[in-house]
């Protein structure tokens, strides 16, 4: 990429890509399954000691603890999920919607939100957090937080020209595939 030259991607996203970002960025990224099945295994060992104990009613008490210790984790992934395809159908995102213009420069990205016709400033590659590189999709995360979806086929380049445009500007070590 030369000098004055950036790579501009209008990006339309759809439920599907949105969903695929969501289950990454909770269940991959943040691991926020963890806590759930531990939990779900900790009731599950209290379940088994109480049958095993055999004592009066041992039996009710495992099986309470074997369906909550199952229960809640199927509810909260459960949650998660609604939660998801509420906030889809918030935005309205049915079968494909334009949201914001991501420009990859030298320096950094920009972003420009389609709802609200602002622009912000460039975000520099070195205070960029990391990149996700996925089959369909480049997962842009701004801060640990704040990520950017710039499915593939939407830029004015190649996908791979725009996976090597942030791996220059990020570094490898931020950039997984």
């Amino acid at each position: 990429m030369s000098e004055n030259q950036c790579i501009t991607i209008p990006v339309r996203l759809d439920e599907k890509t949105f969903r695929r970002f969501a289950r990454f960025d909770m269940l991959v990224l943040r691991k926020r399954w963890v806590k759930p099945m531990v939990f779900a295994l900790i009731l599950c060992a209290f379940a088994v000691v109480a049958l095993i104990s055999r004592l009066p009613q041992s039996g009710m008490i495992a099986a309470v603890l074997l369906a909550v210790g199952l229960g809640l984790p199927i509810v909260y992934i459960g949650m998660f999920l609604s939660g998801v395809n509420m906030q889809a159908a918030q935005w309205k995102l049915g079968k494909g919607r334009n949201v914001y213009t991501v420009q990859l420069t030298e320096e950094g990205f920009r972003v420009t939100n389609e709802r609200k016709q602002e622009n912000t400033g460039i975000v520099p590659w070195e205070k960029t957090a990391q990149a996700f590189r996925r089959k369909d999709c480049i997962y842009l995360y701004a801060t640990p937080a704040k990520a950017f979806l710039l499915p593939n086929g939407q830029a004015d380049a190649p996908d791979d020209a725009v996976w090597a445009c942030i791996r220059k500007g990020l570094g490898a070590g931020k950039c997984k595939e």
